[in-house]
């Protein structure tokens, strides 16, 4: 738009300048025209001139004068050696050819010619504007000069017949412009000679105008001639010049429609250069250095930018882009070695843990076979079910890749395998079903909701189905999603429940310190004869943070309106 704008002011002034010669042609153009045209008519108008003085040396002559008997003789000299000159002859005043150059001449009647009633009213010469044939034997124009006695009376007039063929040989061997048309011709619009008769007639039999200006006609294949005009000798005879309007314009059309294109060409030829040099020496390399970065931007720093044949700028941003690279693989290397000793470290921590812990275990199990009191054992046996849920959870994550996530779908059905099996769930009928989904949490969320479930299901087994009355029963381990951006993990059970009067335990206690651990709310349901539910309503990890935000004002209310 800026090259455009730059460019405008040069553009007008072309297109001023191309104005301005169309006129300038144009004017130079008319005025050739006519002057090819009375250049033309030179050597016809001295022909003309020529009849005249002829025509006033007989007038003055005694024998043509008077018509004399030296008449003819005369006369025939005159015309000795000249070749477009036909015939001579003296007209009385009746316009009876009474002495001709000819024999044939004498004795014809010439008044009913046109230009007869012009001579016998005037005193000047003059020349028929049509061609006859009257005083000689082939087509000819008369040119008459009118002569008076000494009293001014008219007595007839000296006649001088032109040759037409003379005048149209001399018209066709003419050194004219191609393509071009001369003529003679009458007022009337009378072709008496041409080079191109036909197309003559087209142009000229219809000229009414005698002014000096350009006129244009059609000829009859509907083309556009521009011709002028001049008079020959008086107003009676003239020769007209025409060429072709594309001919004679053409070099003009040439020149105003360079001036009109050129600026557009020069804009055209300007944004031309302008997007080659732009795409080849800038947005080739941007589109280039776009795509490296695109690499880049995936994690393919190995990719590094071929830049030669680029402007010196974009070499150095591709050295800049290559050593940002580098260091960026550098760096990549390190974080990467780094993590990989990390992660083997957490590896080895958590073996280390879970080791410890089952070496706690050993201990206990060790202690309680010591001991004679059943509650001591009891207690023990408590402490050993908790204490293998922590080992669980570091087992599993010294298994995982990722130590920073636990599912706890593995570890609730590992729990409640383990708890079953430690409480002798087999031989006691007793039947662990679990409905849990996926959940990945961190291990900070896995450990307390570990130790509610370990809780949950010691309390199910050591109160809900007493040893003593060997009675089956389903325990029922499940996590599903539940309204409001959280999850309920529940254990379910079918046993002999308790009152309201004996929830106040150490268990009970526990299992709502680690629903408070996870942000949630445990709610425990139970009635005497129909078993115990413990719920823990606790923010759902995969929930965006919004939508835990606005679960955390409604879920606490009506968990506890629901134990209520």
């Amino acid at each position: 738009m800026y090259v455009t704008l730059a460019l405008s002011p040069i553009a007008l002034i072309s297109i001023v300048q191309g104005i301005d010669r169309a006129g300038r042609d144009t004017a130079e153009v008319r005025e050739r025209l006519i002057q090819t045209a009375r250049a033309a008519s030179t050597s016809e108008e001295n022909i003309l001139a020529a009849a005249e003085q002829i025509a006033r040396a007989m007038a003055n002559l005694p024998e043509v004068r008077n018509a004399e008997a030296d008449c003819r003789q005369d006369l025939s000299d005159a015309l000795r050696g000249v070749a477009f000159f036909a015939d001579m002859a003296r007209v009385d005043a009746k316009g009876q050819v009474i002495c001709s150059a000819s024999a044939r001449g004498a004795g014809l009647d010439l008044s009913r010619q046109p230009i007869w009633r012009d001579i016998a009213t005037g005193d000047e010469f003059r020349v028929a504007g049509e061609p006859t044939s009257r005083l000689t034997s082939q087509p000819a124009i008369l040119g008459m000069l009118p002569i008076f006695d000494s009293h001014g009376r008219f007595q007839g007039a000296v006649a001088i017949a032109i040759d037409v063929h003379w005048l149209d040989s001399m018209l066709r061997s003419s050194r004219l412009p191609h393509d071009s048309v001369v003529a003679i011709f009458g007022r009337g619009g009378n072709i008496i000679a041409a080079n191109h008769s036909g197309i003559a007639r087209s142009i000229f039999g219809s000229w009414i105008d005698d002014s000096d200006e350009v006129h244009s006609a059609p000829d009859k294949n509907g083309r556009t001639w521009n011709y002028a005009t001049s008079a020959l000798l008086g107003k009676d005879v003239f020769v007209g010049f025409a060429m072709r309007k594309a001919s004679l314009f053409g070099p003009t059309y040439v020149h105003v429609t360079t001036d009109f294109i050129l600026p557009f060409l020069m804009l055209a030829l300007t944004w031309l250069a302008i997007w080659v040099v732009t795409d080849r020496q800038l947005a080739r390399w941007i589109v280039y250095l776009r795509r490296i970065s695109a690499a880049y931007r995936r994690g393919h720093y190995t990719v590094r930018p071929n830049l030669e044949g680029a402007p010196k700028e974009f070499r150095q941003l591709g050295a800049a882009l290559a050593q940002m690279a580098s260091s960026i693989e550098d760096r990549d290397r390190r974080l990467r070695d780094a993590l990989a000793q990390k992660s083997l470290l957490i590896r080895e921590i958590h073996h280390r843990v879970k080791n410890n812990l089952q070496i706690v275990m050993s201990l206990l199990s060790l202690q309680a076979n010591q001991l004679r009191d059943p509650a001591a054992k009891a207690a023990l046996k408590e402490s050993r079910a908790r204490i293998n849920a922590l080992a669980l959870v570091h087992r599993i994550l010294h298994e995982l890749e990722d130590q920073s996530l636990v599912d706890l779908k593995r570890l609730l059905e590992d729990l409640a395998a383990q708890t079953g099996e430690g409480f002798g769930g087999d031989r006691r009928d007793l039947e662990i079903e679990t409905d849990i989904v996926s959940r990945h949490v961190s291990s900070a969320l896995a450990v307390p909701v570990a130790l509610f479930t370990v809780e949950a299901l010691t309390n199910v087994f050591k109160h809900a189905f007493p040893p003593a009355k060997r009675i089956g029963g389903i325990i029922r381990v499940t996590l599903r999603p539940a309204p409001e951006g959280r999850l309920r993990l529940a254990i379910e059970d079918n046993g002999v429940g308790f009152s309201a009067d004996e929830s106040d335990t150490v268990g009970t206690r526990l299992i709502h310190t680690f629903g408070q651990q996870v942000c949630g709310t445990a709610l425990i349901h139970s009635q005497p004869g129909k078993g115990t539910v413990v719920e823990l309503w606790f923010p759902d990890p995969d929930l965006p943070d919004s939508t835990r935000e606005d679960a955390d004002a409604e879920t606490p209310v009506r968990a506890a309106a629901a134990g209520a």
